[in-house]
């Protein structure tokens, strides 16, 4: 009988263990994962915000270029 409890406490003192560092590697492969989830979300962001801005960017220089042609023009008349 004391063999038997013996048993059962070595036993019980492995599972509670539960190998501690496999489950520490597999939260810091987790970890690791969610982190360059979060990067890919974010450099997307940036790079979506940047075409947005590089391309309202573009059209306001092209509003400039016309309003500066349409101006050297009205110049033009005045001075004939």
């Amino acid at each position: 009988m004391k063999k038997f409890l013996a048993i059962i406490a070595i036993a019980g003192t492995l599972i509670a263990c539960n190998n501690a560092a496999d489950s520490t590697e597999n939260a810091q492969d987790s970890l690791d994962s969610v982190a360059a989830e979060k990067k890919d979300m974010i450099d997307s962001t940036a790079e979506q915000r940047k075409d947005v801005i590089d391309s309202t960017t573009e059209m306001k220089k092209d509003a400039m270029d016309k309003m500066d042609s349409a101006n050297r023009k009205m110049d033009s008349v005045r001075k004939n």
